[in-house]
């Protein structure tokens, strides 16, 4: 039917050369109802208006083809649909990430900080707690004076296949781009994206088209081919993930059967910012707010509180969202929404409204400058306000554009203004962002923002940059303040990139009352980070202006250093008479997998690769070699990607001749801040490399069976000039060499040799 095969059975008569059907077997090849409807009672196949019909009696086919009116036909998917899914996993370990930092300064004294993570994790979850301790010795002053705290303590579990994840702890509240999140400790669960990264959420471009013929599709996103398959014939819609974020070009060339071909360009329009139509994002968060986090380590409100957002994709090209939190005496509610505009960008809105008890925001602390500007009558003694926000973006290869603005009332609350600050009154914001091949980069900004009790602020900016031969760039910035034209900054850059990772850099910049100028070197010494990286760094400032305050040069050096274990940071600066010398340190300590391990700071997933006790050999992730196993045969892989796949492989050409192994490439998923164990099993095998006679010196016949040690199935068959190789070898060995015309016996001792295969013989095989 047009060119699709139909591998079903259709019974027809043939009269005079016409092939004639029923009704029923017309709908079973694919004609619709009303199509149907159309074709008078006896008529034959190729006497259906439109139809031609081409029949073959030599080998009983018959080619149709139809208009596609007259038929029922699905529309054929292509490209990509909602990608591919992942299982993770975890082995149980212990981690102790940590951050050390010391600073000491003349004449003032030293500081002393660090941070510490402990988490401990299983193919249940994640329970992790981290501290912040900090030590001052000030000059002058005996003694020190230490601080610890405790900032966040969680457990985590997710649910991979439904991609949910729970949360019980301290975390912090979902928030939309119209509202404030709040860090409380309590539970949280929601959808989690993150689960599935292959899983597309974004509504994905489509091109809808109708082919007439069986035939091959590709697609091209700005000259780059994404997609290359087959359609049968009829409607098919093709959906594809593009490499490039905004506006684009799409090109789509079909060619049929018959070798003629159709290009069809359109353009598209592709944002994160949007769910793919039937897709739901949520989450809700039930606690108690932390107070001085930071600070003190169990400082929580007395009063609970409750949040929730929602974001659902309606349409291709509509996204509805909204978000409800409150507590005690305060309750804010809102919705919002963002549409795609087709190709000329996306338009999004919010509006939000609230009610709030003077009396308990009063008993919640908040101090008096949080006092509406116009209360409500203090009969109510309820402030209710509301906040509006719109904004627009587009964004296009050579060119972007934004737009945003967000307003509320003076009496607008949420449950962090109880806590803190109250909600900004105005944010607005517009940028626009172009490249032009020949003459580089430009773009303009504009900032406002009206705080309760303080003067509004108003910036512009203008910039400009561009590449220059041999690695150099040249940038200008200028800004300037709406409310005080003597308040503006310009400021020029320079910076040339050399060979060997060598590059430096000079800017000059002058505001209301100095003029700055910097010149900088850097350096590196290793490939992809890794390896030893060096900065020098002056700075002169030059006053002037009434009020102008003279400042003597400063400079720095810094030197740090990334290696397989941690990563190390040592730095001097001075300015005048003063100056300060600091070191740093960070790493982690894992137990996981049988060893214990020193590494770089771990901050999400990582496995540890076994080589069954085999030392020395060399691992790769994703092809980069990252080390070889220890003396027991174990090494320590950072920087895996959770719930993505992780090729991890071996070189098996270090491992000795005698060794046996069973794989040396692995995908491994490891889970959220997890690791796992990946093993390449291998073993000591006892083989040796026979040579095999008759009794007369010819050679055993070519593929003759050997039977090892009384075995009933062939352990390997004799290759030429009597060649035999086998495994599993003892002391002492028989083998039986047989088949329907041939047999003999052959025994022989055996010692195994590290790190070989002997060869043995020739033996004479006995009849």
């Amino acid at each position: 039917m047009n060119g699709n095969p139909n591998p079903d059975l259709a019974q027809m008569t043939d009269q005079n050369g016409h092939l004639y059907l029923s009704k029923d077997e017309a709908r079973q090849l694919g004609f619709n109802d009303d199509y149907l409807k159309t074709v008078p009672t006896n008529v034959p196949l190729d006497g259906y208006p439109g139809v031609k019909v081409n029949y073959s009696r030599a080998d009983q086919s018959v080619s149709i083809t139809a208009p596609f009116s007259a038929l029922k036909l699905s529309t054929e998917v292509l490209g990509q649909g909602k990608g591919a899914t992942t299982h993770a996993t975890a082995s149980p370990g212990v981690l102790l990430n940590y951050d050390l930092y010391s600073t000491h300064t003349l004449d003032q004294g030293t500081g002393v900080s660090g941070f510490s993570e402990l988490r401990a994790f299983s193919d249940w979850g994640v329970a992790s707690t981290n501290y912040l301790t900090q030590a001052v010795n000030t000059q002058g002053v005996p003694g020190w004076t230490r601080t610890t705290t405790r900032l966040d303590t969680d457990l985590e579990h997710s649910f991979q296949d439904k991609q949910i994840t729970l949360r019980l702890g301290d975390e912090l509240t979902r928030g939309l781009s119209w509202t404030r999140q709040t860090r409380i400790g309590g539970i949280q669960i929601g959808r989690n994206f993150s689960l599935q990264p292959y899983q597309t959420t974004a509504p994905l471009p489509a091109y809808f088209g109708t082919a007439a013929l069986p035939s091959s599709v590709q697609l091209y996103v700005n000259g780059i081919q994404q997609y290359s398959g087959k359609t049968p014939a009829g409607p098919f819609n093709l959906n594809f993930q593009p490499s490039v974020t905004g506006a684009g070009q799409a090109q789509v060339v079909m060619t049929d059967a018959l070798g003629r071909s159709t290009v069809v360009n359109f353009p598209f329009y592709t944002t994160s910012t949007m769910l793919r139509e039937g897709l739901s994002d949520w989450s809700f968060e039930a606690g108690y707010v932390r107070q001085n986090y930071g600070y003190q380590s169990f400082d929580y409100s007395s009063e609970p509180m409750a949040s929730g957002v929602l974001r659902y994709g309606l349409k291709r090209w509509l996204t509805l969202e909204g978000h409800a939190e409150g507590s005690r005496g305060i309750g804010m509610a809102g919705v919002g929404a963002t549409t795609a505009l087709g190709t000329w960008g996306t338009l999004s809105g919010s509006w939000a409204a609230s009610r709030a008890s003077a009396l308990s925001m009063t008993s919640l602390g908040l101090s008096s400058g949080l006092v509406p500007v116009s209360p409500q009558p203090a009969a109510t003694g309820m402030l209710q306000g509301s906040q509006y926000s719109l904004g627009y973006q587009l964004q296009h290869n050579n060119y972007s554009i934004g737009m945003n603005t967000q307003r509320a009332s003076a009496n607008f609350r949420d449950v962090a203004s109880a806590y803190g600050s109250v909600p900004t009154l105005r944010s607005d914001s517009v940028y626009a962002n172009m490249t032009v091949k020949s003459l580089g980069n430009f773009g303009v900004t504009y900032v406002r923002l009206d705080q309760p009790d303080q003067p509004s602020s108003r910036y512009g900016g203008l910039s400009w940059s561009r590449g220059l031969t041999h690695g150099a760039t040249i940038g200008v910035s200028y800004n300037q303040n709406l409310d005080n034209p003597a308040d503006r900054t310009v400021t020029l850059n320079l910076t040339f990139n050399f060979d060997h990772g060598l590059s430096s850099y000079a800017s000059s910049t002058r505001s209301q009352n100095s003029l700055n100028n910097t010149l900088g070197v850097s350096g590196n010494t290793g490939k992809n980070g890794d390896g030893w990286n060096w900065n020098l760094r002056g700075q002169q400032s030059s006053p002037y202006g009434d009020q102008a305050v003279s400042t003597p040069p400063s400079g720095s050096g810094a030197l740090s250093g990334r290696t397989q274990y941690a990563d190390i940071n040592l730095g001097a600066s001075m300015q005048g008479s003063t100056s300060s010398v600091y070191a740093g340190a960070s790493g982690a300590l894992v137990a996981m997998g049988g060893g214990i391990f020193a590494t770089r700071r771990i901050d999400d997933a990582f496995a540890v690769v076994s080589t069954d006790g085999v030392p020395d050999i060399p691992v790769r992730n994703e092809n980069r070699p990252v080390g070889e196993t220890n003396s027991r045969g174990l090494l320590l892989v950072p920087s895996l990607l959770s719930y993505q796949n992780n090729k991890i492989s071996i070189d098996p050409t270090k491992l000795p001749l005698n060794m046996h192994i069973d794989k040396v490439q692995a995908n491994v998923v490891p889970k959220h801040a997890s690791g796992v164990k990946v093993v390449f099993g291998m073993h000591e095998v006892h083989a040796a490399s026979l040579t095999l006679h008759q009794p007369d010196g010819k050679p055993v016949p070519l593929g003759t069976p050997a039977y090892l040690n009384d075995s009933t199935h062939p352990n390997g068959w004799v290759g030429y000039d009597g060649q035999l190789y086998l495994e599993g070898l003892q002391p002492k060995n028989m083998i039986n060499l047989k088949d329907d015309s041939y047999h003999c016996t052959v025994k022989f001792p055996f010692k195994a040799a590290p790190d070989s295969i002997p060869e043995i013989g020739p033996l004479v095989c006995t009849p």
